[in-house]
């Protein structure tokens, strides 16, 4: 640990959900939004953990988030649904069309949900861990706030619109693939900004279009694709599933979910599919385990002691801060303390 204030998962989790009743959500609604970003803090994506807090409850105290959405989802084919989120906050409609997905792929073998009108849903793998415990491959998509230019251009257009994929595994952790489609994740420049830190060459551009380490100026510039135009290419995808297909916001419509007032209406996509749809559970259990022990087999490369399958070291650092507690750095910790005093909800040690 490096210092900082330690504050164990469970009086976290709890402060959040107190928080977000005394805010006007439902408990279970809390449940799920703190579990939500908690879970990103275990896989050390800090970014879009409860530094997220502070900002979501500004937007459901605000109104531009719905602190008691009425989530309407309902079937246009036989395995398709549409769900309309009511502008609730994203982590909360997100899990309720994952449901309804599971739901539906019970019957059919697997089902696509797309969302419209919710917002920020936190980090994607964490609907693909949920899948994949109950033997459903989930493939998870969402668009974002315009942050990265078209191949070729200097005006942001597209979100940092991520995928995840989780493959379940047998008696371990999933395989869970999650990443922005832009170099970084836009969380690390909000991150570095807040800290005062600069970000390394070929992060971001400034608004003029000029490479920056200046995180305010990535802020208020963009930031580049993953791949160039092969990243490009794959948020352009993103957002026309998440946004045009769905009836969602797309490109420019999708509204910031830190400063502007407007509601943000961001589209997901989710398809989920019965693991054992093709080979049967047995065989589809034997299959993965053999593909990813012959993947650990690999010969290593030089100065390599271990190959990692995606989330396997995530998974790992869970259960190290599941026992040792979660560090949160000051200036975050300033902010959950102010919040704490406003709302008269103790935070054991702010």
């Amino acid at each position: 640990m490096g210092g900082q204030p330690i504050f164990s998962v469970e009086v976290l989790h709890q402060f959040i959900v107190q928080i977000l009743v005394k805010a006007g959500m439902p408990a279970p609604d809390g449940d799920i939004a703190a579990a939500n970003l908690l879970k990103a803090d275990l896989w050390g994506v800090g970014t879009h953990g409860i530094s997220r807090f502070p900002r979501y409850l500004m937007r459901l105290r605000n109104g531009t988030i719905n602190p008691r959405p009425a989530i309407a989802i309902h079937s246009v084919l036989p395995a398709v649904l549409a769900a309309d989120g009511d502008n609730g906050l994203g982590s909360v409609v997100a899990a309720r069309a994952l449901d309804a997905a599971m739901a539906k792929a019970d019957h059919f073998g697997l089902c696509a949900a797309g969302v419209r009108r919710s917002n920020h849903f936190g980090a994607a793998g964490f609907y693909c861990d949920i899948a994949a415990r109950r033997n459903y491959i989930a493939v998870v998509l969402t668009n974002a706030l315009s942050a990265i230019p078209p191949w070729g251009g200097k005006e942001a257009y597209l979100g940092t619109n991520p995928i995840a994929i989780g493959l379940p595994r047998q008696g371990k952790t999933p395989v869970v693939i999650d990443l922005a489609t832009s170099v970084v994740a836009r969380g690390k420049i909000i991150a570095a900004a807040r800290q005062g830190s600069s970000i390394p060459e070929g992060w971001a551009l400034d608004k003029e279009g000029r490479p920056t380490t200046n995180a305010q100026e990535a802020l208020a510039g963009m930031l580049l694709p993953m791949a160039g135009p092969k990243g490009y290419a794959l948020a352009l995808a993103i957002d026309h599933l998440c946004g045009v297909f769905t009836g969602a916001a797309f490109g420019r419509d999708v509204a910031s979910y830190i400063g502007e007032p407007n509601q943000a209406d961001v589209g997901h996509l989710m398809i989920v599919m019965k693991a054992g749809a093709f080979t049967g559970m047995a065989e589809y259990y034997e299959r993965t385990e053999r593909f990813c022990r012959e993947i650990k087999d690999v010969a290593k490369a030089a100065n390599v002691n271990e190959i990692y399958l995606p989330g396997e070291r995530e998974y790992l650092l869970e259960q190290t801060l599941l026992k040792n507690g979660i560090e949160v750095v000051p200036g975050l910790l300033e902010e959950l303390a102010a919040i704490a005093r406003e709302y008269g909800v103790p935070l054991a040690g702010a």
